[in-house]
Formats: structure tokens, sequence, C-alpha cells
């Protein structure tokens, strides 16, 4: 596998995750600064950049766990593509 396939499949990985974390936490009604401020970060900027994958912006495996327990989804479904549905 060359670099340029390594770095898309990372990003689809990526993608992908922040999708979900959009997905379970809208499920949940949950905003994004009521979820960001439990996982410990000061506002909800960072969390919607990630969700959206603004260049530079995306979860980090323990922002992933701890979204996780807040949520209480199980960790590897943020990395599972489900069907994104209008919720």
């Amino acid at each position: 596998m060359t670099i340029e396939e390594l770095d898309n499949y990372s990003e689809k990985v990526l993608d992908t995750v922040s999708k979900n974390v959009k997905y379970y936490r809208e499920l949940k009604n949950y905003s994004q600064m009521q979820l960001a401020l439990d996982i410990g970060l000061n506002g909800g900027a960072y969390l919607g950049r990630a969700e959206i994958r603004k260049p530079k912006h995306h979860f980090n495996i323990k922002h992933i766990a701890k979204i996780s327990k807040i949520l209480n989804v199980p960790i590897s479904s943020f990395f599972e593509p489900i069907e994104q549905k209008d919720l």
C-alpha cells in the first residue's frame, strides 16, 4: 500500500468517526456544548469543527473513549459506517 492510499483510508476512518459522533450525539439529545463540556473541553467549538471535519480537526481516541462512556454507546460503534438518518 502506498502512503497516499493509507492517508485516504485514515481520512475515511476519521470521516466515519465524525459522522457517528454527530449521529449518536443527536440521537441522545446532547448539544455540542454539553458534550464538549462533559468530555473536558472548554467549549463546543472544537467538537463542532471535528464533527464537520474542518481541516486539522478530528477526534482523538481519548475523545472517542469519553464520548462513548457519556453517550453509553460501544466505542466500536464510532468506527462502523452507519446509515445516516435525519433526526
